[in-house]
């Protein structure tokens, strides 16, 4: 059987964009006094935490603040300032918080990672999205993943989504070196070729997803029929029909 510590940790690893604190919580009041002092002491809270916001993406918030200014690699700059204006106009809308981090990684690869969320906890939903892009400087080769997570809750109601999509490695192009004007230049071209999977793929996939769940995920979540075992007919114009033909019936009947 598990211990109080690895349910604890499941259940806070599963916290919804935004939500951590207040499941957190939650924990607290649902153990008992005597284990949770124990159980949720701050170093173990503190790793969860930070395993949480690693697998989420949303470390990249924090890392984005006190990020500095120039990397010194031409390229991973160029990036980054094409990152910038990508998401200030892909990630603006009110109440959304995005960041992004570009790096160059000690395999030979610059990693571009980008994470936003929405959280409404007064409207009842919230969500997150997490890419991440790995390009091949030697090969010019370039792939990705997109993960998705979305909570939505009213009325007894509790839906989660978590969607992750793998993006196939496509050619860039090297970057040029030592020419900032053509450095900025295939910066843009890559991109362009993020937005182009994320406006493409990504959202032809969720809508494929989001048109099939009612006979997939959903059906087992609902009866297939209703306890009279009949279907409901949903045609508007039967029912003002035979609701207009019962108002003539009883007018008759007033009549004798």
């Amino acid at each position: 059987m598990a211990s109080d510590e690895a349910i604890v940790k499941s259940i806070l690893l599963s916290a919804p964009p935004g939500q951590f604190d207040i499941i957190l919580e939650d924990l607290r009041s649902l153990l008992p006094k005597s284990s949770a002092s124990s159980t949720l002491d701050p170093s173990f809270v503190a790793a969860v935490r930070s395993e949480w916001e690693a697998s989420t993406g949303r470390y990249i918030l924090a890392s984005s603040e006190s990020a500095g200014a120039s990397s010194g690699n031409g390229c991973t700059d160029a990036l980054s300032k094409a990152m910038d204006e990508y998401l200030a106009l892909k990630f603006s809308s009110a109440g959304v918080r995005a960041a992004h981090g570009v790096t160059a990684s000690a395999a030979d690869t610059i990693i571009i990672a980008t994470y936003a969320e929405r959280v409404d906890l007064h409207n009842h939903h919230a969500g997150s999205w997490k890419g991440s892009y790995t390009f091949c400087p030697s090969s010019g080769s370039l792939s990705g993943s997109v993960s998705i997570r979305a909570h939505i809750w009213e009325n007894g109601g509790n839906v989660q989504l978590h969607s992750d999509i793998t993006l196939d490695a496509i050619n860039v192009g090297t970057c040029p070196s030592a020419d900032s004007e053509k450095q900025a230049s295939w910066a843009k071209g890559v991109v362009r070729q993020i937005e182009a999977w994320e406006d493409k793929d990504v959202m032809e996939q969720l809508t494929t997803m989001f048109d099939s769940v009612g006979n997939t995920y959903l059906k087992s979540l609902r009866r297939v029929m209703p306890i009279t075992r009949t279907k409901m007919n949903w045609n508007v114009l039967a029912h003002r029909v035979r609701q207009t033909l019962g108002e003539g019936h009883d007018k008759d009947k007033f009549k004798h």
